[in-house]
């Protein structure tokens, strides 16, 4: 028996979502959409707008065929769209100010001293029960 187009595409969506390293409520939020609404899309209940799938591509930092497409990512990318993903989570609704500091802290992060001081804190605070600065 031959799948719906609706459980395909929400099928393909929810591959993508996994590969993002993406919850669907991540995932709603990204792509400014209901959760539910999207797990509906998931699950083949419902079908997207083309609005609605230009907001699930942009979340994914795809292009529309891509969504369409029957290839997945390639293992060396997947990571780095997983990467793209999380940090678009975390700015997502952030005023340009306090991206800018979150910028200022991953260009820090090059910094091969501070990059090692972080990790010290990180260790201590793991071994202790406590982050202590």
């Amino acid at each position: 028996m031959e799948k719906k187009p609706n459980i395909m595409l929400g099928s393909r969506i929810k591959a993508l979502r996994k590969q993002a390293g993406l919850t669907i409520s991540q995932l709603a939020e990204l792509a400014d959409m209901d959760s539910g609404f999207l797990n509906y899309i998931e699950n083949g209940k419902k079908a997207p707008s083309l609005n609605t799938l230009g907001k699930i591509a942009k979340a994914f930092n795809v292009s529309l065929s891509e969504i369409f497409s029957a290839q997945i990512f390639k293992p060396e990318n997947a990571f780095d769209h997983q990467v793209a993903s999380q940090v678009r989570a975390i700015l997502n609704g952030k005023s340009r100010e306090e991206k800018e500091k979150f910028l200022a802290v991953l260009k820090g992060l090059k910094n091969s001293e501070i990059l090692s001081a972080i990790f010290k804190i990180l260790r201590t605070a793991n071994r202790t029960g406590r982050l202590t600065l």
